[in-house]
């Protein structure tokens, strides 16, 4: 049996190496150079592809749904005329404020009476008065 290299019929080839000048340096960094920009026109290219694609399905399938949509905006008029014809149809949308004299007198479960447990109105001032 003999070695790896010998069956495999490469035996008297080797790779090549840069050569180790000046020159052989800048024809790398050029080869280089020119592969990352034909990398990265191809990169556009794809891009560009993928893109065009996209505004294309994005197209067919505005083209192919305008009757639905045309549709659904007259039933949402529809829809909108009848609330504005109906008494009390008007929705304003908003935060609820609790009745304050409801919230700050709280009622005790037995009774249902308001509890008497708040503190009492500071008395007025002498010489002041409510008709004045």
């Amino acid at each position: 049996m003999g070695n790896n290299s010998e069956q495999s019929g490469f035996a008297g080839t080797r790779l090549a190496t840069p050569p180790g000048g000046i020159l052989g340096k800048l024809l790398a960094i050029a080869a280089g150079a020119v592969l990352v920009v034909v990398a990265f026109m191809f990169s556009l290219l794809a891009l560009t592809v993928v893109v065009i694609g996209g505004l294309l399905v994005f197209a067919y399938l505005k083209w192919k749904t305008r009757h639905l949509r045309r549709h659904l905006n007259e039933q949402m008029q529809q829809q909108a005329s009848r609330q504005e014809q109906q008494p009390g149809g008007l929705i304003i949308e908003g935060e609820v404020i609790g009745d304050a004299e409801y919230d700050a007198k709280p009622r005790t479960a037995a009774s249902a009476q308001p509890a008497n447990d708040l503190p009492a109105r500071p008395p007025e001032a002498p010489g002041k008065s409510a008709d004045a």
